[in-house]
C-alpha cells in the first residue's frame, strides 16, 4: 500500500537580504597592523564573494530537491521522498557541510564567519534529517523536534549575516544583495545565496493521512 501525505507548508526561510556599507577612518597605523587589515579584508572578500557561492550552488541544489517536495497543496508519495532523502537529499547536503568545512582560511576574523555559517547549516542538516525520521515512522513528536531546529537554524543564519555585516563594516567593504555577496569597490560581480528549508509542519497530522489499496 502506498501512503500518501497532503503536505501543507510553512517555508522557513534562512536567507536575509543584506546590505551595508563602511566609511574610511583615517587614523594612524603602522605597516604591520594595515598589512594585518589588509589580510582580513582581502580574505573577507575571498569568502563571500567567492568561497560560499561556490559550495551554496550545490547546497542550492539540494534544498530545490527537497522543497520540490512540499509544494502548496501537493500530494506526496512518502515512500519516494524518504528514498531521495536517504539516497540523494541527506548525502548530497552531508558533502556540502564538508565542502564548507575544506574552505582554506587563514585569518581568525573569517575563520569565525565560517564557523558560524557552519553552525546554522549544519543545524538545518540535523532538521532534514528528523523530517526523514518522521516520515519514516510517522512521528509528531520527531516533526516537531525538526521544526525547532529549523528555527534555531533561522536564528543561527541571521548570527551569521550580523557577523558578516558587521566585519564588513571593520573593513570597509560594501555588501550588495542576499548575503554572500562581495563588495561592488572590490569585486564587480553580485552572487546571491539562496538557502531556505520548508517546514512540513502539518505532515504527521491524523487528518492528512490516508491510505491507498493497492490495485
Amino acid at each position: 500500500m502506498k501512503r500518501r501525505l497532503l503536505m501543507t507548508m510553512m517555508a522557513m526561510v534562512l536567507v536575509f537580504s543584506l546590505a551595508g556599507c563602511g566609511s574610511k577612518k583615517d587614523e594612524p597605523t603602522t605597516a604591520a597592523s594595515t598589512e594585518a587589515e589588509s589580510e582580513v579584508k582581502d580574505e573577507l572578500i575571498q569568502f563571500i564573494g567567492t568561497d560560499i557561492p561556490k559550495v551554496e550552488a550545490d547546497e542550492a541544489a539540494v534544498m530545490k530537491s527537497y522543497n520540490s517536495y512540499f509544494a502548496e497543496g501537493a500530494t506526496i508519495d512518502t515512500d519516494t521522498l524518504l528514498k531521495d532523502l536517504t539516497d540523494n537529499i541527506i548525502p548530497k547536503y552531508k558533502a556540502f557541510l564538508d565542502s564548507v568545512q575544506a574552505i582554506e582560511l587563514k585569518t581568525d576574523e573569517v575563520k569565525a564567519l565560517r564557523d558560524l555559517y557552519y553552525d546554522a547549516m549544519n543545524t538545518q542538516y540535523e532538521a532534514i534529517q528528523k523530517v526523514q525520521a518522521a516520515v519514516k515512522n510517522k512521528d509528531k513528536d520527531v516533526q516537531n523536534e525538526a521544526k525547532k531546529l529549523l528555527s534555531s537554524a533561522q536564528s543561527k543564519y541571521t548570527a551569521y549575516n550580523d557577523a558578516v555585516y558587521a566585519l564588513a563594516q571593520k573593513e570597509n567593504v560594501t555588501l550588495n544583495g542576499e548575503i554572500a555577496t562581495t563588495a561592488t569597490t572590490e569585486a564587480g560581480s553580485t552572487t546571491e545565496a539562496n538557502t531556505e528549508a520548508i517546514d512540513p509542519s502539518e505532515a504527521m497530522t491524523d487528518d492528512t493521512v490516508t491510505t491507498e489499496a493497492a490495485e
